[in-house]
C-alpha cells in the first residue's frame, strides 16, 4: 500500500502555456532611417530601428497578462522542461486562474480590434507627419484577432519514471525551486522603498514564498520545514511594529540565498523573532521602515499583481513560443 501511495504522489501535472500578442511596434523602414527627412522620431517613440504604431497604452494589457501567466504558474509550481510543474492537488486551482487570464486576454483583444479605427486616428493626430507610415504599417482588425491568443496544454507526468529521474539528476527540482524562492526574496529586497501598500514590509512576499513551499512540499520534505518556519515568523510578528518589519525583511534577506532556503527551519526562525525592545534581525538586515510604511501588495489575482508591477511589456519569457510571421500579417515586433 505504501508503494502505491508513493507512486501516486510522484504523479504531477505540467502546464505548457502558449501566449501570442502584439507590441504595437514594427521595424522602421530602412529608407526612412537613412533618409533623415526631418521627421521627429520621438513623436512615434522610434528607437533601435523600430517604430511604435499603436500607443503603448493600447497594448499594455497584453504585457500585464504575460506576466500574470508566469506569476500564476510559479505561485504553486516550478519551471519544468519548458513548462510548469504543479501537484495534482493544485492543478484545478491553477487551471481556474489561467481561465480568468484567458478571458481577460480575449476581452482585451476584442476591445482593441473594435476600437482600432479610433486608436489609429488618435495616433495620426499626435504625429501627422507620420501618417503614411502609420497607415501602411498598422494591423487590421483581422490581424489582431489572428495575432492575439492564449491557451495551454495540460499533461500528467510521473516523476518516478526512470528517464525523468535520470534527467533530473543533473538539475534537481529542489535546487530549481530554491532558486525561484530566493529570487522572490531578492526581487522584493531590490525594490525601492515606498512601493506597495501599507503594512509590515515584505510580509506579502514572505507569505507568497510560504504558499509556494506548501504547494511543492510533496517534492521535498525541506519545503514542508520551510513552510513551518515561515509560519513561526508570521505568527511571531503579532500586530506589527518596527521590530516586526525588521524581522520579516531580515528573513527575506536570509532567504535570498538558495542554500538558506533549503536549510531554514523552525528553530532558526524562532531565534530570529524580535524581543520586546529590540529585534535580533537588525544585525543581518538593513534598517526597515516602520510598520506604517508601505508594504508589498497582496492582490486578489495574478492579473492585479501584474498590474502593480507591469514591467514586462517588451519581455518575452522563453516558455512562451512566439508566433510565426506570415505574408498576411505585418512585420510586427512581438
Amino acid at each position: 500500500m505504501a508503494l502505491v501511495t508513493r507512486r501516486w504522489i510522484m504523479k504531477t501535472i505540467v502546464f505548457l502555456p502558449e501566449f501570442r500578442s502584439i507590441s504595437g511596434s514594427r521595424s522602421l523602414p530602412r529608407d526612412l532611417i537613412e533618409s533623415r527627412d526631418g521627421r521627429d522620431l520621438d513623436k512615434v517613440l522610434a528607437s533601435s530601428g523600430t517604430i511604435q504604431i499603436l500607443p503603448r497604452e493600447a497594448v499594455r494589457v497584453f504585457g500585464t497578462a504575460r506576466k500574470a501567466i508566469e506569476t500564476t504558474l510559479l505561485a504553486k509550481g516550478t519551471r519544468f522542461f519548458g513548462g510548469f510543474l504543479v501537484s495534482e492537488e493544485n492543478a484545478g486551482d491553477v487551471q481556474k486562474s489561467l481561465e480568468k487570464i484567458q478571458s481577460a486576454v480575449l476581452e482585451a483583444r476584442s476591445k482593441l480590434a473594435n476600437n482600432l479605427p479610433r486608436i489609429l486616428e488618435d495616433r495620426i493626430a499626435e504625429a501627422p507627419e507620420w501618417e503614411d507610415v502609420i497607415r501602411k504599417s498598422a494591423p487590421s482588425q483581422a490581424d489582431i484577432e489572428e495575432s492575439v491568443s492564449f491557451g495551454w496544454i495540460k499533461t500528467p507526468v510521473n516523476l518516478a519514471d526512470p528517464e525523468i529521474k535520470q534527467v533530473l539528476k543533473g538539475n534537481p527540482l529542489h535546487i530549481k525551486i530554491a532558486k525561484e524562492m530566493s529570487q522572490m526574496a531578492s526581487t522584493y529586497l531590490g525594490r525601492p522603498l515606498g512601493s506597495g501598500k501599507r503594512g509590515i514590509p515584505g510580509l506579502g512576499t514572505l507569505k507568497a514564498i510560504q504558499a509556494k513551499a506548501r504547494a511543492l512540499a510533496f517534492l521535498d520534505g525541506r519545503f514542508s520545514g520551510l513552510d513551518e518556519a515561515i509560519k513561526v515568523i508570521i505568527d511571531g510578528t503579532g500586530s506589527g511594529g518596527p521590530a516586526a518589519g525588521m524581522t520579516v525583511l531580515g528573513v527575506l534577506k536570509v532567504l535570498s540565498d538558495p542554500k538558506a532556503v533549503l536549510e531554514f527551519d523552525s528553530e532558526e526562525a524562532g531565534a530570529l523573532l524580535p524581543e520586546e525592545t529590540e529585534s535580533p534581525v537588525a544585525a543581518v538586515s538593513d534598517p526597515a521602515p516602520d510598520v506604517q510604511s508601505v508594504e508589498d501588495p497582496e492582490p486578489d489575482s495574478a492579473i492585479e499583481a501584474a498590474e502593480e508591477d507591469n514591467d514586462m511589456e517588451d519581455e518575452h519569457p522563453s516558455f512562451i513560443p512566439q508566433p510565426a510571421k506570415t505574408s498576411r500579417i505585418p512585420d510586427w515586433t512581438f
